[in-house]
């Protein structure tokens, strides 16, 4: 729980920071709002539910001549954004894992076709659910613990595309892959591999 508390700090720190230096945004004006399929090794189903904040933005115009005096649009923006999301996924006859983690995305959109990529990483925890647990106790007794399990702190690793829309009621689509790092795992670090569907319903983006 310390090492979560302590990266919770640093994130928490980075959100000020930029915050402070940021004559153009008002960042809690600026959330966003994300529904997602959230699959442990893609089958085992989830959802998962975000917020984020646009902490800050440039954007850049640029263009390219071809040889053959086509003109090709590179304009881009670039964006920090800080996220907080919480959900949990169902390991058919094994367990529920139900996940809370924080993480700071840099986000690159292509002007031309309002596609982008995003990287991002962040600190977090997580709980197991066991429906069958027992523990026997001092007597020899055997008793049903309800809600068994155990609190890992997991950090996250993430990496995705995306597509922004215009005129429509959902206004982007994100596929992210989500590497979930279980420290203290039987004595060591096991990565969950979770793969996620997102729909956007505020995806934000604010120019000069």
């Amino acid at each position: 729980m310390l090492k979560y508390s302590l990266s919770c700090l640093i994130i928490l720190w980075f959100t000020s920071v930029y915050a402070q230096n940021n004559d153009t945004l008002n960042i809690w004006n600026t959330s966003s709002y994300t529904i997602s399929y959230f699959g442990n090794n893609l089958i085992k189903p989830g959802l998962k539910f975000k917020i984020d904040l646009l902490l800050k933005e440039r954007t850049i115009i640029r263009s390219r001549t071809k040889r053959n005096g086509k003109i090709v649009d590179k304009s881009k923006t670039k964006q920090l954004v800080a996220g907080a999301n919480i959900g949990f996924y169902w390991h058919p006859k094994s367990h529920i894992g139900a996940f809370n983690f924080y993480e700071l995305t840099y986000r690159t959109i292509k002007l031309k076709n309002n596609s982008y990529g995003k990287i991002g990483i962040g600190p977090g925890i997580y709980r197991s659910f066991y429906p069958q647990t027992y523990e026997v106790n001092n007597k020899g007794d055997v008793n049903k613990i309800h809600f068994g399990g155990r609190i890992y702190f997991a950090p996250v690793l993430i990496f995705g595309t995306g597509k922004i829309f215009k005129n429509s009621f959902i206004k982007s689509r994100t596929f992210t892959t989500n590497l979930m790092f279980l420290f203290n795992y039987n004595g060591g670090v096991v990565p969950l591999l979770n793969l996620e569907l997102g729909f956007c319903f505020d995806f934000k983006i604010h120019r000069k």
